[in-house]
């Protein structure tokens, strides 16, 4: 005797159409995030910001395993490959065929097959039963019902696109993963502080080891930056004024950005995302003198050496206020004040005269590239329409009647998938609603109906 043939469809999705698989991909996937959101990314900050908060050797330690850049790590490009497989699977092995469904036909139940029903009724009127019927079928289409009618059987059926649910959902959530997956292998980020003057090009930006997507050759230079304050003296909002520039310096566009207001070329979006002052420019006598800026608090200090026991310190807040001159010497208390010198001003310290005249701001510019964005807003579409689809209660009923000597006996019963008990509510309001023959009957001319129903829940 031959042994059967095992049927060998869909064998190469089975193994990964697990939901254990989809379980833990999701949580290793969320654990991912959540060491991404507690590191701070050298995408959006610098790997200055890593150190300023685990130290050097810890930042560099992070750096080297992808922490710092968790985003673009190989072994998380990989979650997302095994995950976009896994979704697949589950769709074209569990999801993807349940859309057939939709095209078969409701069979016809005899009255002992409809009483087998999860919620029943048995209704007696005095009309002919092709009047009951009728009079089920424009009760039933009103409530939004698509009737099928044949002899002294009837079906109904409402919500019949709420089965789509989990497959639109699940072309949402493919959708979602393909605008990552394309983000991620195509799209670049990155974080750069510029000062004023400056040209911010692209080459230093962070991408994925298995990059295939192509950097700007434009660049961006940083025209001029300032701060705005509230009357506290608390920042309000930062500005840069930045030109779009070709390789042969020509400007392409120009444009004022601030945050929550970024500069666009193309699928690049730039940032205010921070904002300093970085150097002054000083004279001692007509001898020109650049020094850092360091921040300290609201402030910003450039230190400048005297001798062995002394130095001078000046502090600005920002490009408007004056500059404050103080010396810091062995056996002070603390610094003191010695002059405050408006921009573009001078003043005599003994026998030098020290003039202000100039300072500048860093900008810190984040930028990043999505191509996937618009794919993901697609997505997310699709999901909001699968949630939709989702809310709406598949509802099937059946209904036979048979004759009686004064009337006849109608059988109806149904189930629904959800709201079962406002199903049950609906049912009885239809049961008591035909005992009303406001329709016209279209069989014979009865004028009233008298109505006994039973109900087996």
């Amino acid at each position: 005797m031959a042994k059967p043939v095992p049927n060998k469809s869909g064998s190469f999705w089975t193994p990964w159409a697990s939901v254990k698989l989809t379980v833990l991909l999701l949580s290793l996937i969320a654990l991912t995030i959540l060491i991404g959101a507690w590191c701070p990314q050298e995408s959006q900050g610098g790997i200055q910001k890593v150190i300023d908060q685990f130290g050097e050797e810890t930042a560099l330690a992070f750096s080297k395993i992808g922490i710092t850049d968790i985003f673009h790590s190989s072994w998380f490009l990989s979650l997302i490959g095994l995950l976009t497989i896994n979704m697949i699977a589950c769709s074209v092995q569990r999801v993807f065929p349940k859309v057939r469904s939709l095209k078969q036909v409701m069979p016809y139940l005899k009255s002992n097959a409809i009483d087998k029903l999860v919620i029943t009724k048995k209704v007696t009127l005095n009309v002919h039963p092709e009047t009951a019927l009728y009079r089920l079928t424009e009760r039933l289409k009103r409530k939004g019902y698509t009737v099928r009618k044949e002899g002294i059987y009837l079906t109904g059926e409402f919500g019949k696109y709420g089965r789509l649910a989990p497959t639109v959902t699940h072309i949402g959530l493919l959708t979602l993963l393909l605008g990552v997956t394309i983000t991620s292998w195509t799209g670049f980020t990155g974080f750069q502080p510029v000062p004023v003057g400056s040209i911010m090009n692209f080459e230093s930006s962070e991408h994925s080891k298995l990059w295939i997507g192509k950097l700007p050759k434009w660049s961006v230079k940083a025209e001029k930056s300032w701060r705005e304050d509230y009357p506290t003296g608390d920042v309000k909002q930062w500005y840069t004024d930045l030109a779009v520039v070709d390789e042969q310096g020509k400007v392409l566009k120009r444009q004022q950005i601030s945050v929550n207001n970024p500069l666009t070329v193309g699928d690049v979006d730039i940032y205010q995302s921070s904002w300093g002052l970085d150097r002054i420019v000083l004279t001692f006598n007509d001898t020109v003198r650049v020094l850092n800026l360091r921040p300290m608090g609201k402030l910003y200090a450039a230190f400048l050496p005297l001798d062995e026991k002394t130095i001078l310190l000046f502090s600005v807040r920002d490009q408007m206020k004056p500059l404050r001159v103080f010396a810091k010497a062995d056996g002070w208390a603390g610094p003191k004040l010695l002059t405050e010198i408006p921009l573009n001003g001078k003043a005599k310290l003994g026998g030098v005269e020290v003039g202000y005249k100039n300072v500048f701001a860093i900008t810190g510019l984040q930028y990043k590239c999505d191509p996937g964005l618009p794919i993901t807003y697609v997505a997310f579409g699709f999901i909001i329409l699968g949630v939709l689809l989702a809310a709406i209660p598949h509802r099937q009923l059946w209904a036979s009647a048979n004759n009686l000597e004064d009337g006849c006996e109608l059988s109806i019963g149904g189930h629904s998938m959800k709201a079962k008990r406002a199903f049950s509510q609906s049912l009885n309001a239809i049961v008591h609603d035909l005992g009303n023959p406001l329709i016209s009957n279209p069989i014979a001319s009865e004028n009233k109906a008298t109505i006994e129903e039973k109900v087996n829940v």
